[in-house]
């Protein structure tokens, strides 16, 4: 019997055009200008510079292609890479598979798409295959990755990228074989650096490893054949609880995983974890007079990971909030809304915010979502006021942006334009254009 490695390879260099329906594209096209909004609205943070700066001093600059928004031109690694952090930076990119696919398949498909021109149907095909892996390897693994300390962006990420790195530069089965088997030796990331600036970088480095293991592969290198199943392999050594499932054959005749689980847009700046605690917190401002002095308590139920993904109950900066619940709840009262513009460290150290933050507590949903994972069936927001009145927003199924209640195009629209400074609003406009070209074909 063939290694998963091998049967990923003939999947990876397979035609995958007859399911490439309208409706795939759509959502492949909606992930692609999604996560160009993300890359806007990250590239004057101070991390998106830093790592700049770093690349700068240790790649040579041979202009293969483009970082957006900017006259910088890099290889297409670089570029990638930088344009992943960027994307990454406010934690404002989409979410599926356990993590954020798309700001790694995005960067690495764009900077191949200067590298080489691919558009069109090689777009789409490169990004459905590093999407299936991800899929693939995530279904394999018993334990929510989170839970263990591992951020799946990055571990699952490195495996995706270099999936669709192979498929854009039509590698052979061989090589594509041995680049999964390099890349599953870099995959690594962690929660505990949740908060902090280490986060964006790991969507960069998971495509700095993708292209290493591309490379070093089309170069001759070779990787264990087993080494994404293997005894001492990938699953095993981040399936340290339950047994991974090594067994079963990757089924690359079924339909492909983006028709079930598909990217869920974000439509707040903050840890998707809190996303569907803060449409019920607003929902509850909306429909009731809440004069914030009255709260006693705010209660939001979700799971127990991502209570503990969300692990920062008293901010002091604005990259702690994005993983906060306090802060999310506070937020929504005080400013009805959860913004890009109200992430700043004044609003963080605005008295309301601060004193409303106090009386959020969270409890725990143990029944499991089996669309997400990480995510409880159902969260819950209660509004305790100091008269006893209880205000209930009532089970909490999916939040607005997610795949199955998404945002309308208007509001996609809204949010990337509202990624990017006033006077780059024309620029911005031609710049969905461009990357709607690439789409225009296939959708028809």
């Amino acid at each position: 019997m063939k290694t998963l490695s091998r049967q990923m390879a003939d999947f990876i260099t397979s035609d995958i055009a007859g399911q490439i329906i309208p409706e795939v594209c759509q959502t492949v096209q909606l992930a692609f200008l999604d996560t160009a909004g993300c890359i806007l609205s990250g590239r004057d943070e101070e991390v998106t510079r830093l790592f700049a700066s770093w690349v700068n001093r240790r790649y040579q600059n041979e202009q293969e292609a483009s970082v957006f928004f900017s006259p910088q031109k890099h290889t297409a690694m670089v570029a990638a890479m930088l344009n992943a952090v960027s994307g990454h930076a406010l934690d404002f990119d989409d979410v599926a598979l356990a993590g954020h696919p798309s700001v790694v398949l995005v960067p690495v498909l764009l900077a191949e798409s200067d590298r080489s021109g691919l558009s069109g149907q090689d777009l789409i095909s490169a990004y459905l295959k590093g999407y299936e892996i991800w899929a693939d390897l995530l279904n394999r693994i018993p334990d929510p990755l989170h839970e263990k300390g591992w951020h799946p962006t990055a571990v699952l990420g490195t495996i995706g990228a270099t999936a669709a790195l192979c498929a854009a530069r039509q590698l052979d089965i061989e090589k594509t074989t041995h680049a999964l088997g390099i890349a599953a030796s870099r995959a690594s990331g962690l929660v505990a650096n949740f908060g902090s600036m280490c986060k964006p970088l790991h969507a960069g480095w998971a495509i700095e490893y993708a292209y290493g293991a591309v490379e070093m592969a089309a170069m001759g290198a070779t990787a264990s054949a087993d080494a994404l199943e293997g005894s001492t392999g990938f699953l095993t050594a981040f399936s340290d609880g339950h047994a991974p499932d090594r067994e079963r054959p990757f089924k690359r005749m079924q339909a492909l995983s983006i028709n079930t689980v598909k990217p869920s847009i974000k439509k707040y700046p903050v840890c998707y974890a809190s996303h569907r605690v803060i449409d019920g917190v607003l929902q509850l401002r909306q429909q009731n007079d809440i004069p914030i002095e009255h709260i006693q308590t705010i209660t939001a139920t979700v799971s127990e990971t991502n209570a503990r993904v969300l692990k920062y109950q008293h901010p002091t900066t604005p990259l702690q909030a994005k993983f906060s619940m306090p802060f999310a709840c506070a937020s929504a009262l005080v400013y009805g809304e959860v913004s890009l513009q109200k992430m700043t460290e004044d609003d963080i150290t605005n008295p309301a915010i601060r004193t409303l933050m106090e009386k959020v507590k969270v409890s725990i949903n143990h029944e499991p979502c089996p669309l997400e994972p990480s995510f409880a069936f159902h969260d819950y927001v209660t509004i305790t006021l100091k008269d006893n009145t209880h205000l209930e927003s009532g089970p909490i199924r999916f939040a607005l942006g997610h795949a199955h209640f998404p945002l309308a195009p208007t509001q996609l629209e809204n949010k990337i334009l509202s990624c990017t400074k006033p006077a780059e609003r024309e620029s911005t406009m031609a710049l969905i254009a461009k990357l709607n070209t690439h789409f225009i074909a296939m959708a028809i």
